[in-house]
């Protein structure tokens, strides 16, 4: 029963960790590709609220299906170019992580080959921790191909074209449907797995 309670915790913990990486550096991006083009930043509240980007049902989707996504920041972006950053942005830090992790796990960097080769319920937890970073960051990754208005595919169509945002907007409830199919079938996690094992072993 602990080990279960452990396990939960560091999912949350590292689907947490994930999603304010990931919509915090959009956010400073934005911030600057605003200042760059010399046009004032449209947004509520302050970008280092970072409890904001925390998703509740992407937390439960992290625990019960490994595929979190987050809460975006709420811009009123209306140029293409900043729309493209932005999704380019949010794919390049889910892989950066995923990548991150995977090698910390792989090669023991950044320190961690003495921590997992000393043992103990210390090396334990970290390992574990980046076990699901790995998993959660290649979930996300996955989960923001689905061409959903405010996920990463979706800033980029937006940057693509108006028209084909708009498309997908009409099609939001058929999109959002196939994603539920995707989760309720297993098969984002299945693939993360099957992609692990054959990085890992």
């Amino acid at each position: 029963m602990k080990e279960i309670a452990l396990e939960i915790l560091l999912c949350i913990i590292a689907a947490s960790v994930i999603m304010v990486i990931h919509e915090l550096i959009k956010s400073i991006v934005y911030l600057c590709v605003r200042k760059v083009q010399k046009q004032p930043a449209s947004h509520n509240n302050s970008i280092l609220a970072i409890w904001r980007y925390i998703d509740p049902l992407g937390i439960l989707l992290s625990v019960t299906s490994f595929v979190p996504f987050s809460k975006p920041h709420l811009f009123r972006i209306r140029d293409k170019k900043t729309n493209m950053i932005l999704g380019i942005t949010g794919f390049s830090v889910i892989i950066l992580l995923f990548v991150l992790s995977t090698a910390v796990l792989k090669t023991g960097c950044l320190g961690m080959d003495r921590l997992f080769s000393s043992g103990g319920i210390k090396a334990h937890v970290v390992s574990l921790f980046w076990q699901y970073m790995a998993v959660l960051s290649f979930g996300m990754f996955m989960a923001n191909m689905f061409p959903i208005s405010t996920f990463d595919m979706g800033l980029i169509i937006a940057g693509i074209s108006a028209k084909y945002y708009l498309s997908i907007i009409k099609a939001d409830s058929l999109i959002k449907l196939v994603f539920i199919l995707a989760l309720m079938f297993d098969i984002i996690h299945y693939g993360s797995i099957r992609l692990l094992r054959l990085i890992l072993w």
